[in-house]
């Protein structure tokens, strides 16, 4: 069945009845079409209450508008899938491909099942390479990979004075998918710097990647980061994000903890240095 409450469904049909504490607030008020139709009744049964089937019939019909696929074997990619059983590809957060952004600051020739890619090549003539990653079928090279999620520091990465072969935009947090690929035996003779934001999240985010390369992911941490936070800091992202912060705040890493140590106490913010930076000297506009 695709979910609990699909199952609950079934349930019914088979059984006529199931105890009224198995349903949650949100599925009753889900079944209240169907109260109120008479397809469903409330009864007491023993001690309890249960939840008696009276129309089968309309009951599936209600199923099926539900779950059109419901009984079939839905193929295709997992979003489609998606739109399948739920009538919502947004139900999974899976996809069977992904399309990945690079950009290559130096000569690297990436392969895949005998094929191969400059990555240079296709950035100077397009402006960047793009990859279609897929499970069990990843791309591979050996290079230093950079890690950006800000658009803008991806575009104009050659003036962040950050020494890489190869830029990667996350475009805020790496996929599964991503990941995966990252921490693969494909890449296994890569090193990886992670150039995202100093809030919460961007932290967090190294913290994953790093839990899954190791040694091999360090963070870019400017000189100047203190100053940068007193000039650009904002305080709202640590309200925005006090879970992630404390998860943040708890890690043993030696780069998070640096980084840490460059926030103001009588300030309490992190910010995206790079962006703010880049503004600051003339090279991006103002928001």
């Amino acid at each position: 069945m695709p979910d609990a409450f699909a199952r609950l469904i079934s349930k019914l049909q088979d059984e006529g009845r199931v105890a009224r504490s198995q349903f949650s607030g949100r599925s009753l008020k889900d079944l209240r079409s169907l109260f109120d139709a008479g397809v469903l009744r409330q009864e007491r049964s023993g001690g309890g209450l249960v939840v008696a089937l009276k129309k089968p019939e309309a009951l599936q019909a209600y199923y099926l508008s539900r779950y059109p696929s419901a009984g079939k074997a839905v193929g295709g990619s997992p979003r489609a899938s998606a739109v399948g059983t739920f009538r919502n590809a947004k139900r999974t957060r899976r996809t069977d491909m992904e399309p990945v952004l690079l950009r290559a600051m130096s000569p690297v020739v990436c392969s895949r099942e005998g094929k191969e890619c400059d990555l240079l090549a296709l950035t100077r003539l397009t402006g960047a390479a793009c990859l279609i990653l897929e499970p069990g079928r990843f791309w591979s090279f050996s290079a230093k990979l950079a890690i950006v999620e800000n658009l803008e520091c991806f575009l104009h990465f050659e003036k962040m004075s950050v020494t890489a072969d190869v830029v990667l935009y996350a475009s805020g947090r790496l996929s599964e998918l991503a990941l995966k690929w990252l921490a693969s035996e494909a890449l296994s003779q890569s090193q990886f710097i992670h150039c995202g934001d100093y809030d919460p999240v961007g932290l967090d985010e190294f913290l994953r990647l790093k839990t899954l390369i190791g040694e091999r992911a360090s963070l870019y941490t400017p000189s100047n980061l203190k100053d940068l936070i007193v000039k650009y800091g904002r305080r709202e992202l640590l309200c925005d994000s006090t879970a992630v912060l404390k998860r943040v705040r708890g890690a043993p890493d030696l780069d998070v903890q640096q980084v840490q140590t460059s926030l103001p106490h009588t300030l309490g913010c992190t910010l995206n240095s790079q962006r703010n930076s880049f503004v600051n000297k003339g090279i991006l506009p103002q928001e």
